[in-house]
């Protein structure tokens, strides 16, 4: 009887401490998920404002319109990269 009271208290407190590693780490990738977030945003808008720097920048209406298509290709890419780095992050935070 001992014995069983002994087992049933053991898998009681173990199942706690488990409880407690798995609240962590699911907070843990919630936090790397936001930063990966914020990480993209902060990319983009990099991005973004480097392309108005080359607009204002560019001299002829050539270079001006070179500008906008080098500017929305790269805020695109960005924009893309942040996404697929959030996606990784939130599978990561699954397993």
């Amino acid at each position: 009887m001992k014995r069983l009271l002994l087992t049933v208290l053991f898998a009681i407190s173990s199942t706690a401490a488990m409880a407690g590693s798995v609240a962590h780490e699911m907070r843990e990738g919630a936090r790397e998920v936001r930063q990966a977030k914020i990480e993209g945003a902060r990319e983009v808008m990099s991005e973004r404002r480097e392309a108005a720097r080359d607009y204002y920048n560019a001299r002829t209406p050539q270079e001006r319109r070179q500008a906008i298509r080098e500017g929305a290709r790269e805020v695109r890419q960005a924009t893309r990269k942040a996404e697929r780095e959030v996606r990784q992050e939130k599978r990561e935070a699954k397993t």
